[in-house]
């Protein structure tokens, strides 16, 4: 009691907080549990990655390494002495979050949800060593949320951050089924006060903080190298701004593709919210809002694409006329971004040489092909693939026709269109998240690159020129 005693009144209530939370959750666990449960394993694919993520293993490695090689090399530079002392900092924050939580575990002999026969056994076995009833209070949350609050205290301009990252990583324990809503909060209030007790233990050693009115204050080394990381990553920041349009959509793809690649299991997750109890994905084509989208809406947007361009450039050759007010150039350039960009590089390249089967085609989803990453060149598809999007493309081709009809203010609603279009494919089954989303990247960068070319020509693209030629051309033959 002396340690709580030692709390400030911030301190206090941040506890009091999270204990009459974990207290109050304990009448709403089992609804919750019962929620969770009955969500598809598809939809649960993501967040049964992401949980390991709370694993202290982690944690421990890097830090522990980062402290013995600082040791080992004795360095005098205050600032490595601080990074040591910070390694330490969260290796003994962690570890003594992880022996109170599994004290508390063998103590309390929770049952996890998984023991819960339609959730009416509530009982609890005390002093249990089977770790289907360890589940209060959280091991995994506890050791996030330690690590994140050794970050709070030292860098506390980003704490906001920091919490939301630890709130989604200690919710996939509640997802997937390993801990109650309860056992979360506990997990909780055993890391603050572990990290409270471990700062005031350091801060007595004069390392890391200072206590100023029993508040922790971090000392003029850690400040020193929170703002060097903040001025670090500001300067990252504004060398991307300067960089080109094109080599920004680079790194975004390759950051995105990154991620794609780490956590495969997003795309399988975004897909499992849409796929039914009954085996089937819950929209299709004979739906009537994705008939009037695909059906309708579609063909419209191809007359303007692909058929008007043409009369446009027939008129402007025979009649010296524009339509709509719209130069040949811009016609012509709209034509060229559906030909190749949809038609050339989306479809023919893309769609037909990728291979990537689609979703209601994987084993994930009660077909035979295997589930692959997006650029993964494979053959268990032969023709009109997954990957990637027809239809997001050539809706992406709206962004184009507001370019030459000079309604870029209008960017939202196209914006609007294609994300609509890119969750109906994907709730149908047709298609991936990644699927849609790099089917946008590949047709918004031809888009742009075409216009760029195209600013270059004359407005008329000669055209004149070439009917008179091709008309001296017919006379002289004669």
């Amino acid at each position: 009691m002396t340690f709580l005693n030692q709390l400030n009144s911030q301190e206090k209530r941040v506890s009091i907080y999270l204990f009459v939370g974990t207290i109050f959750f304990l009448f709403f666990d089992y609804s919750i549990a019962s929620f969770f449960d009955s969500i598809n394993h598809q939809t649960k694919s993501l967040f049964g990655t992401l949980t390991h993520l709370g694993n202290s293993i982690y944690f421990f490695v890097p830090t522990i390494l980062i402290w013995v090689l600082i040791k080992i090399i004795k360095s005098k530079n205050q600032i490595i002495e601080t990074i040591s002392d910070i390694s330490l900092f969260i290796f003994l924050n962690i570890l003594l979050s992880g022996i109170v939580t599994q004290i508390l575990k063998h103590i309390f002999g929770r049952p996890r949800p998984v023991l819960y026969n339609g959730f009416e056994l509530k009982s609890l076995d005390i002093i249990q060593f089977d770790s289907k009833w360890h589940s209060f209070p959280s091991g995994h949350t506890a050791t996030i949320f330690a690590f994140i609050f050794c970050m709070i205290v030292l860098f506390p301009k980003i704490k906001n951050i920091l919490i939301t990252i630890a709130i989604i990583i200690a919710s996939t324990r509640v997802i997937v089924g390993a801990h109650f809503i309860s056992d979360i909060l506990g997990g909780i209030l055993v890391a603050y006060l572990s990290s409270i007790f471990i700062s005031k233990k350091l801060a007595d050693k004069k390392k890391l903080f200072t206590l100023d009115n029993d508040k922790l204050i971090p000392n003029k080394t850690v400040e020193k190298i929170s703002s060097y990381i903040a001025d670090v990553y500001r300067n990252i920041f504004s060398l991307y701004l300067n960089f080109n349009f094109y080599f920004k959509t680079l790194t975004i793809t390759l950051l995105l593709s990154i991620i794609f690649f780490l956590f495969p299991s997003i795309d399988i997750t975004v897909s499992g919210l849409f796929f039914g109890k009954d085996g089937e994905f819950i929209a299709s084509e004979s739906d009537w809002f994705i008939y009037f989208v695909r059906k309708m809406v579609l063909p419209l947007l191809a007359l303007l694409v692909f058929f008007v361009p043409i009369a446009a450039v027939l008129k402007q050759i025979y009649y010296k006329e524009k339509i709509l007010n719209i130069g040949v150039r811009e016609w012509v350039y709209l034509f060229s971004c559906l030909i190749i960009g949809t038609g050339i590089v989306v479809n023919s390249i893309f769609k037909n040489l990728w291979g990537r089967a689609r979703p209601n085609d994987t084993i994930q989803f009660g077909g035979e092909e295997p589930f692959t990453i997006p650029w993964l060149n494979v053959d268990y598809c032969s023709t009109n693939c997954s990957f990637v999007s027809g239809d997001v493309s050539f809706f992406t081709l709206s962004l184009a026709l507001l370019i030459i009809f000079n309604k870029t203010s209008w960017n939202t609603v196209a914006y609007a269109l294609i994300l609509l279009i890119s969750l109906l494919r994907i709730m149908e089954g047709d298609h991936f998240l990644s699927d849609t989303i790099m089917s946008f990247i590949i047709t918004y960068v031809i888009i742009k690159g075409l216009k760029d070319i195209f600013k270059n020509f004359p407005e008329d693209l000669n055209l004149n020129q070439f009917k008179k030629s091709s008309w001296l051309s017919r006379k002289n033959s004669n």
